[in-house]
């Protein structure tokens, strides 16, 4: 926030009145070992304040752990909402909205160690692709969002995306 009071779009006496006790969250990305413990009170809270009978959620599912999650521990609550909602009690469709919920990518990401195995023009290709699947994800599937976000033009993005075999 002191970089928005320096840059003029937030309040410095907003700031001193809000930071009376400054409280350090850390990611969830960081903590991945609580979602499972995360998952189990947002299931039982949305259920009981919605009167819906709680789903069983596989917490152990990599699609939880794969997940970087930009938006913390929100977006895990409002990934878990949905899905409680949407599934309406039918344990059967959860893997399925939790799968179109997040876009999780079927395509393996590579690690510096991995790109050196293949030539220039093939690990530009993968680290592209991966780095476009995950900006997509980042900015739920927007592709105006995210050419703004990557700094490219909406159409020079969409031609990109074609010839990587992104949908």
């Amino acid at each position: 926030l002191k970089d928005e009071i320096s840059n003029g779009n937030f309040r410095e006496d907003l700031f001193h009145r809000i930071n009376v006790i400054p409280i350090e969250t850390p990611y969830l990305k960081d903590i991945k070992e609580d979602i499972p413990y995360l998952i189990e009170y947002f299931v039982k809270r949305i259920s009981d304040s919605n009167g819906l009978k709680p789903i069983i959620i596989n917490s152990k599912n990599t699609v939880f752990y794969d997940y970087n999650w930009p938006g913390n521990v929100r977006e895990l609550r409002n990934l878990i909402e949905r899905v409680v909602i949407l599934a309406s009690g039918k344990n059967d469709d959860v893997d399925k909205i939790l799968s179109e919920s997040l876009k999780i990518s079927s395509v393996k990401e590579i690690n510096n160690d991995d790109a050196f195995q293949f030539p220039l023009k093939e690990a530009r290709e993968k680290f592209e692709k991966n780095y476009l699947e995950i900006q997509l994800n980042r900015h739920n599937g927007n592709v105006s969002k995210t050419a703004d976000y990557i700094g490219m033009e909406r159409s020079a993005l969409h031609r990109k995306l074609k010839s990587l075999g992104i949908n």
